[in-house]
């Protein structure tokens, strides 16, 4: 074996040359399997890149269908337990969608109406409790016995108004009127009213309804079903019970915020400055002493909106949208909107999307436009959404797929 052997470095020229197959051996199973890293690493790319995002998959695609057309203003809506669709025109009519057909009823036997200005027929509700109970509720503008703003309830049989109430009114000038009516979880009435007439904000403001206790104009009212006032109402310095919340200028937005019970508002600025508000007992919002819009004459209201004791408002839209309705999106049908809060936008013929996180509004995006003044928005029993546009007055309704 000696032959084999390197005399100088002893070292055995047969391992050398099996040692050198091995390397060899090693270098081309690796450079085999550089082709397999490289498909699975492109297959693992791909596969990547065909998994749709998050907020694509959750998006809604949406369906518009006008369901309702040629009427005039259609300010209040909502749905009877049957699914029947009822609303009123602002002029003083009332009527009823039915659910299984485009058969559309009038309903006769509404009181004397005022439909004149921003006044006339304005919000119509059903009672939680319709199942049970039959009540209706409808805010308007009436000039018996004289100018003032109310509250009614009744019942309906045979297309006809029947054991009408009068459950509470705002007497006195009217203007700024407001008016919403909605229903929290436990089944008290909220009403909004606005200031009256308009004056301007700040200093030179002569119209103090909104911060006038003994006022029940530039407020929100809550009540019992029947007219009655809780027990748990907050206390004022003033002779209306009736009184939740101070300081609102044009209050025509008011729902319930499914998810935390909370009541939400969307009130009318001046020039500029609409709110979005939380409500919440005793609390002033400020006007006509703090806006973050300016007077129609361009002069300043206040430099912000912060006080003390005032409610900040939750959102400001800087210009003015001209809010009016508004709503939360509740159920799984409209997907990654669910909570979402959707306003609608007279001065801005546009439907707002709202995208709430932690009872803040972080972004807003548009979902119809050009089709109008948008005055009220609803969710129906079915979770579409119910759109009330102007000129002519007509429902569109917003399916999500």
């Amino acid at each position: 074996m000696n032959e084999f052997k390197n005399n100088k470095t002893g070292v055995d020229p047969l391992k050398m040359v099996k040692n050198l197959f091995k390397k060899m051996k090693v270098t081309f199973t690796f450079i085999c399997l550089i082709p397999v890293f490289l498909i699975l690493f492109a297959c693992k790319k791909e596969n990547t890149n065909s998994i749709n995002p998050i907020s694509v998959i959750t998006e809604p695609t949406l369906e518009f269908e006008t369901i309702v057309n040629n009427y005039e203003i259609i300010w209040g809506m909502d749905f009877l337990p049957n699914g029947d669709l009822i609303f009123g025109e602002k002029k003083g009519k009332l009527y009823i969608k039915k659910s299984n057909s485009n058969e559309i009823v009038e309903i006769t036997g509404l009181p004397s109406i005022k439909a004149s200005g921003q006044g006339g027929l304005l919000d119509v509700k059903v009672d939680p409790s319709y199942k049970d109970n039959g009540w209706i509720y409808i805010s308007f503008t009436s000039s018996d016995p004289s100018s003032n703003l109310k509250l009614n309830r009744f019942k309906i049989l045979n297309s006809k108004i029947v054991e009408l109430q009068n459950l509470f009114t705002a007497t006195g000038p009217s203007g700024h009127n407001g008016s919403r009516i909605v229903f929290d979880k436990k089944g008290y009435l909220f009403l909004s009213i606005g200031e009256g007439p308009s004056t301007g904000g700040g200093s030179a403001n002569t119209n103090k309804n909104a911060s006038d206790l003994n006022s029940p104009w530039g407020k929100i009212h809550r009540f019992n079903s029947d007219g009655s006032i809780p027990s748990s109402n907050p206390s004022f310095n003033g002779n209306i019970s009736s009184i939740f919340t101070i300081g609102h200028r044009n209050p025509q937005g008011l729902t319930l915020n499914p998810k935390t019970g909370d009541v939400w508002e969307s009130e009318h600025g001046p020039m500029g400055g609409d709110e979005i508000n939380i409500i919440s007992a005793k609390s002033n919002y400020g006007w006509p002493a703090l806006s973050l819009g300016k007077n129609y004459d361009g002069s300043t209201i206040s430099k912000n909106h912060d006080a003390e004791g005032i409610q900040k408002p939750v959102y400001a839209f800087i210009p003015s949208i001209g809010t009016c309705g508004i709503t939360f999106i509740n159920g799984t049908k409209f997907k990654s909107w669910s909570g979402d809060l959707i306003v609608s936008g007279l001065a801005s013929q546009k439907l707002h999307r709202c995208i709430v996180k932690d009872n803040q509004i972080i972004k807003e995006e548009i979902i119809l436009k050009d089709s109008g003044r948008i005055r009220n928005v609803i969710q129906g029993p079915d979770e579409s959404l119910y759109v009330s546009v102007e000129g002519p007055g007509r429902i569109i309704k917003i399916t999500a797929r």
